[in-house]
């Protein structure tokens, strides 16, 4: 009798862990995409490129420090063009990077990464939709912001914060043309408490927001500019959306019910 009860648990257990020809495809997808960024970034910590958008926004909080503007002399100046390695976050996104001038420089990396990571790790999407999302990592210029240490990295992580707490939505403001991505907690309480905190962190700055929209007018910068990162900040919103306890999967089967009555 224990010996039919041992082959009979094993049995429901083969079943249970059975992997579908889908899940086998899809973990080996996944696995060349881990794979393929880990080889590509650890490659390119010995590129002449490596952490030089990090570089420039150290420099910038220094020379706000310094001299009380991020920004260069020529942005304000007259006409010039984005290969002059101008700088174009709004004065605000300096509370976040004022800090790393103290801090080691390998956590300008590892908190947003680590952030990311936790806040994807929180829903349970079908592995088709890890695939997805990671292929959005896998974007050539999606890797070049984390090998350059571009302060989009950090937007990508306030991204997928925004889908475990709804306010870190918000944040996404820091980089204002991705502004549509911030609305998206805008249904939560806790977004517009955000906001107002926001706004009052935002007042210090005074005379950097004319400085800045004086640097935008100058240069020649376009929408197209971020469109080949749009691929990086989509991303972690694939888990969030596929995970089947989103709340558009419920709204999605009632109007599938209510259809199917009608048409019955």
């Amino acid at each position: 009798m224990g010996m039919s009860s041992v082959v009979a648990s094993s049995a429901v257990s083969a079943r249970r862990y059975r992997v579908s020809p889908a899940q086998l495809f899809w973990g080996s997808v996944i696995l060349f995409e881990v794979g393929f960024l880990a080889f590509m970034f650890l490659g390119s910590l010995s590129n002449p490129q490596f952490a030089i958008d990090y570089t420039w926004h150290m420099q910038a909080s220094q020379r706000l420090l310094d001299t009380g503007s991020p920004y260069h002399a020529f942005q304000t100046q007259g006409p010039y063009t984005i290969w002059q390695a101008p700088i174009l976050y709004p004065p605000v996104a300096f509370a976040l990077f004022l800090p790393f001038l103290w801090l080691p420089s390998v956590l300008w990396w590892v908190l947003p990464v680590a952030l990311l990571l936790f806040c994807m790790s929180r829903h349970r999407p079908p592995l088709w939709a890890w695939a997805l999302t990671l292929l959005g990592f896998c974007w050539p210029l999606s890797m070049a912001v984390y090998v350059h240490g571009n302060p989009g990295m950090w937007i990508v992580a306030f991204v997928a914060a925004g889908t475990v707490w709804s306010w870190p939505f918000l944040l996404v403001l820091l980089k204002p043309t991705f502004a549509p991505i911030a609305l998206l907690g805008a249904n939560r309480r806790s977004w517009w408490i955000a906001l107002v905190a926001f706004l009052l962190v935002s007042l210090p700055f005074g005379h950097l927001w004319v400085d800045w929209v004086v640097a935008l007018r100058n240069s020649d910068l376009t929408f197209a500019y971020n469109v080949s990162t749009i691929p990086l900040m989509v991303a972690p919103l694939i888990p969030w959306l596929a995970d089947p306890r989103h709340p558009i999967h419920d709204r999605i089967r009632r109007w599938r019910a209510g259809r199917s009555a009608a048409s019955d």
